[in-house]
Order: C-alpha cells, then structure tokens, then sequence
C-alpha cells in the first residue's frame, strides 16, 4: 500500500537523499530551514509502502502578490525511476488536496530528472504543464571528478588551462571562507557581474540566507581571489552537499582582464571537491543549445564548459493549477522571461 506522509526524522530524509547519484541540496533539510529564514516554511513529505521511504520532496511555500505556491526545488526524488509513472500521481494528488486546504493558486517542480519523451509524460498525466518561466536550472554542466587533478586540467580547454596558469603566475591568490562576512563581500561585487552579463541576480538576503544555511555546517564556502596588490577581483559561492560540489554564484570585477580571476577561482573550488572526496562538480545553468547572444547564460556558458564536463538536460519546470489565479501568475510570468531574454 502507497502512503504520503510528513517526515519528521530528518536524518531519515537526509540518508535517502544522500543515497541518490545525485545528491542535492536544494532537496536537503537545511535548504528548507533557508526558506524558513526568509519567512517562508517548509515540509518534507515521504511516498511509503508498507513502511519503506521510496522517495519524496521538500516541499516550500512561496507567497507573491501574483499567487501563491508550493514549490518543489529539483523534487520530487523517486529512488526507483521506474516507478515514477506510478508513483507521482499518488504523491501529486496528496499535495494538490494539501495545497487547495491551505489556499495555495498552484505547485511548481523543477525536477532534477532527464528531458525525456517518456518523463514528460508522467506529469502531463498527473496534470501539469510547462511553466512560463524557471527557477532552478534547467541545463546543467557537471564535471565527473573521478579522474585526478592532472588530467582534470589537461582535458580542459587550452584557453582555460593558460589562464589559470597566468593568473597563479601574476600573484593572484584565492582564499575560501565559511564566514558570513566572506559572503557580504560577493554581494558587494554581485551587482555588477549581474548587471554585465544582463541576468536577473537573487537579492543580497537570498543570497546571504542560503549561505549561513549551510555554512555552519561546513558545506558552503564563499571564494574570493584577489590580484597580486590585493584587491578583490572576483568571488563566488560553493555548497558542497553530499556528493556533489554545485557553483551557486558568481561575481567579478574583472579589473584586469589580462588576469580574469574567475578562472583561479573555478580552479580552487573543483580541487576543494576533490579533497572533499566529492564525485562531481555541478556548474549550475548554461544557456541551451543555439541560444541567441540575448539569452542570460550566453556569455557563462563558455566559461562553464571550458573546464570540461557534460551537458545534463532536465525536464522543465513545471506548473499544477490549483485555482482560477494561476492564470495571473502565468501571464505575469511569461511577460518577465521575454523582456528578461529566456523565451
């Protein structure tokens, strides 16, 4: 028999998630603690059978003048991808009932789940449709660290490989702190990284929040590298969970381009995961492929993808209508990813 119940034991939530290939940790405890901080609230909720945990999700509030929603960040994680096609209807039913109760207008999901033919049509069949725009990324590029430091290097590209050279060369230092301080620093230069590369930049309390929730506990660093007079050049944050180091935010200043900073600091963060004994290093969102010069991610995604790695495509985020209002938010929303250059 197929329950949805609320998870209380978190270490038995934490343990399933850190099972997963892809351990993640906008699916961890602490990343609803982060939502909590910043007035939110957060629930995990568990699909069992006869007692055994065979997925779930984090499950967080999100309260907008345009609608309110439940959000499920790179969720729902099913242990046995096989069973999605029975499972998720069963586990989305028990959420949509929850979500109409408490007055939420739809549930969102960016799941962490392959851009398949067949893995779409799971959710079509539990009632959802294409979001009009995304929160988590939706292309990913990960680098397997299986393979040693040395050959990390040398299968990056040439470019790549010189620059971190030449910035190690001119002085350039990268220290890495847990501190909240360390993270103020990045949201000082992080306006006009966001402002340079033309994308939208979560504000400094996101930011700060979801750093001091997993700082304490060592898995998030904030990376700063100074140029050989000391200035701060470039910096960016890096929550380690589980397996899996993931690039969260970047900024630079780039005061000297002959020496881009950035490149030190990549460098520094994916040898950082290998002394951790991670198995992979998740750059976060690259725009898709043939994207227009206008899209957000164009100009990182050539920086991301020159350390080397793969391409990871997901299913885009989805949306389940709960109410009348969704309709609001979807026209809202579809507004914003055309004048912000996604659509």
């Amino acid at each position: 028999m197929i329950e949805i119940n609320l998870i209380e034991n978190v270490t038995e939530w934490e343990s399933f998630v850190l099972k997963q290939e892809y351990a993640l940790f906008t699916q961890s405890f602490k990343y609803g603690e982060f939502y909590r901080r910043m007035g939110e609230d957060g629930w995990i909720y568990g699909i069992y059978e006869n007692g055994l945990l065979l997925g779930g999700s984090l499950v967080v509030s999100v309260h907008a003048k345009r609608g309110n929603f439940l959000f499920l960040p790179y969720g729902p994680i099913i242990g046995d991808e096989s069973r999605l096609g029975e499972l998720l209807p069963i586990f989305f039913e028990k959420l949509r009932k929850s979500a109409s109760s408490d007055g939420y207008d739809f549930i969102r999901v960016s799941p962490f789940l392959d851009n398949t033919e067949e893995i779409k049509g799971v959710f079509r069949n539990a009632g959802f449709r294409d979001a009009p725009i995304h929160i988590m990324a939706e292309r990913t590029w990960i680098l397997d660290l299986s393979a040693s430091a040395d050959e990390i290097l040398r299968n990056m590209e040439k470019n790549h490989r010189n620059l971190i050279k030449r910035c190690e060369k001119s002085g350039a230092v990268v220290s890495k702190s847990g501190d909240a301080a360390a993270a103020g620093q990045f949201n000082k230069i992080h306006d006009y990284t966001a402002e340079r590369h033309n994308f939208h930049r979560f504000s400094k309390e996101y930011v700060l929040n979801e750093f001091n929730s997993f700082a304490p506990s060592g898995e998030a660093l904030a990376f700063s590298a100074f140029l050989s007079d000391g200035t701060l050049d470039s910096s960016a944050i890096i929550i380690y969970y589980g397996n899996m180091g993931a690039y969260r935010h970047g900024a630079s200043l780039l005061t000297d381009r002959r020496i881009p900073s950035s490149y030190l600091i990549q460098w520094e963060a994916i040898l950082e995961a290998k002394r951790l004994g991670m198995k992979y290093y998740n750059f976060w969102g690259i725009a898709p492929d043939g994207a227009r010069s206008t899209h957000p991610f164009y100009g990182i995604s050539h920086f991301k993808k020159g350390f080397g790695g793969r391409p990871k495509e997901l299913i885009s985020c989805q949306d389940l209508p709960v109410t009348k209002r969704y309709w609001i938010n979807w026209l809202v929303e579809m507004t914003r990813s055309f004048r912000r250059g996604f659509k």
